[in-house]
């Protein structure tokens, strides 16, 4: 049976050295593509030349390759009384690529027809010989069109047999101090600071595998399966078992209906927005997608559904504490144990107008047993806004903290002005953090600082790009205590940050920064780095740090990162 694939890919190697072909006299019949040739001639696609010669060893031209080409187009088509009883046809495609019960082994088999790889590259040979085929009579806009309409189809088909997909991320991480007669506090906190002062490497790994299986065309099954010794490093909990154990980070299944909405079940990624229920990024030196995402891992259900510019979701769910992540929130006891929450539940209505949203929210979380003079049952609701005009935009939202017993109820509001375009990024907003406000989302770090409430102040951002390639940002903070008479640890605090980056290659990146914060104490840092990319599924980042804590610590720090997406 004559396969499209199969005289695809024939015409893909006549773009090299022509071959040879049994009718011809120079083409003998022991030759290794006798076979092939001979096929290509009954199927009228070459002739060879007025000598009866095939002259294989001789490099065809762009006309005559555009003349094979041409003749091909109707095997597409099926016009000119081409017999294509053994191609797969659009009626076959369309019959079969939207079929919920579809199954190969069952029904028409049409595994061996063109791939999206074959009609890639037959796109490409169209694109390069174009002016040759409109010269022959051939309108190239409407058979680019044709091939488009096949490649969605084949696509459709391919992702249809695909039904189960595995892919993934595995990190290598290092971080030491290399030199300092005192280790300066690391600035992303919770660190090996206690191994830095022993001049021991601290080394990180973390394998990441993604299992998504396609049950139909609404319902799908996901697993995240996590294993390595990050998230143990950490929090200094590392155990023998800790690089070997394999936990199941998310496990749920999600179903999309245009009438019905959405739901997903399970242990599932969730997060509410970035005032409320997000983590943060915890580290300025390694990246960790699922990490850096903002998404907590909690059990439970949330069902979303549109309508028109109006969007509503629900959830209930409960925080996942199965490792070592210092991250998920808890109520605290009067001996100041941890106290895991088993309850949240809540909902968001979003209104969106252009490119502008407007959310109203509510969340109700609960400890599982009351807690004796502690809030042990908090309610939160707000709102966020985000309005652009023109190339300017604000942002910005407002959280309310209720807690339960008799403590006093804490809020925090946020509001920024922002201004973009092709060259210049610019913000600046004022924050307002009351005393009390926990909303489990770190609202912002000053070095290894984090904080959470009782502050007030405003802050910048800016970044110019000079060329797509070298670009300049910064950014200044500049905060003092909402209630002085709450306990603090400094009276004001004010950050500076300033760095440049540039794309050396389209392979290569590299960038240098400068950080100083101010509070009770003067931290300074400078970090320069690099990032290239290794192929298309690999990457590689190292840094070279100094640090210095007021008159007391100084060091020099080196860090590096290899990734690979698989």
């Amino acid at each position: 049976m004559k396969k499209l694939i199969l005289v695809t890919a024939i015409v893909f190697a006549l773009a090299a050295p022509l071959f040879a072909e049994s009718a011809f006299s120079d083409v003998p019949r022991d030759h290794w593509a006798y076979d092939a040739i001979s096929e290509l001639e009954d199927a009228g696609l070459i002739v060879g030349y007025p000598d009866g010669e095939f002259k294989g060893k001789r490099t065809m031209t762009r006309y005559e390759f555009a003349v094979i080409l041409c003749r091909l187009l109707p095997f597409l088509e099926g016009g000119d009384g081409t017999d294509v009883s053994g191609f797969a046809k659009k009626s076959d495609l369309d019959k079969y690529m939207l079929k919920s019960d579809y199954k190969p082994a069952e029904n028409a088999d049409l595994s061996g027809f063109a791939s999206a790889d074959a009609l890639n590259k037959l796109q490409a040979l169209m694109d390069e010989f174009a002016s040759e085929l409109a010269a022959l009579g051939v309108d190239v806009n409407v058979l680019k069109a044709d091939v488009a309409a096949l490649k969605s189809r084949v696509a459709a088909l391919e992702d249809e047999q695909a039904r189960v997909k595995i892919t993934g991320a595995a990190s290598f991480m290092v971080k030491d101090v290399i030199s300092g007669d005192t280790p300066a506090r690391d600035i992303d906190g919770y660190s090996d600071v206690h191994k830095f002062a022993r001049r021991k490497q601290s080394f990180y790994k973390d394998v990441q595998i993604d299992i998504k299986g396609r049950v139909n065309d609404k319902i799908n099954l996901y697993t995240t399966l996590v294993m390595g010794d990050w998230a143990a490093k950490m929090t200094f909990q590392e155990t023998s078992n800790s690089l070997s154990d394999i936990v199941p980070y998310y496990m749920y299944a999600e179903s999309n209906d245009e009438k019905w909405g959405s739901v997903r079940v399970g242990r599932m990624p969730f997060q509410i927005n970035k005032y409320l229920f997000k983590r943060y990024k915890e580290n300025s030196y390694f990246d960790i997608a699922r990490l850096d995402s903002g998404n907590f891992p909690v059990e439970g259900y949330e069902y979303a559904k549109s309508f028109g510019a109006v969007d509503v979701r629900f959830w209930g769910n409960r925080p996942v504490y199965d490792w070592y992540d210092w991250q998920l929130p808890f109520f605290a006891d009067p001996d100041d144990e941890y106290v895991k929450i088993s309850v949240n539940m809540g909902g968001e209505v979003g209104f969106n107008f252009g490119d502008g949203r407007i959310t109203a929210v509510y969340t109700k979380m609960a400890a599982p047993e009351r807690i004796k003079g502690r809030v042990d049952k908090p309610e939160y609701y707000g709102a966020t806004l985000y309005v652009p005009f023109g190339q300017f935009y604000v942002d910005g939202g407002w959280m309310q903290l209720k807690p339960n017993k008799n403590f006093p109820k804490s809020s925090m509001w946020d509001a920024k002005l922002g201004f973009e375009s092709d060259k210049l990024d610019i913000s600046a907003g004022y924050k307002n953090v009351e005393s009390g406000y926990n909303g489990i989302a770190v609202l912002d770090k000053i070095f290894d600082n984090y904080w959470g409430d009782n502050y007030k102040g405003f802050y910048v951002d800016a970044a110019y790009n000079f060329t797509d390639a070298f670009r300049v940002y910064g950014s200044y903070k500049n905060y003092k205590p909402e209630d002085k008479a709450m306990p603090i640890y400094y009276d004001d605090m004010k950050y500076m940050k300033a760095g440049i980056s540039w794309d050396v290659t389209d392979l290569d990146n590299v960038f240098a920064e400068y950080e100083q914060a101010k509070d009770g104490y003067k931290e300074d840092a400078i970090t320069v780095g690099w990032n290239r990319k290794v192929g298309q599924n690999a990457r590689i980042k190292a840094i070279y740090q100094y640090l210095k804590y007021d008159k007391f610590q100084k060091s020099h720090l080196v860090a590096g990162q290899l990734t690979v997406n698989f």
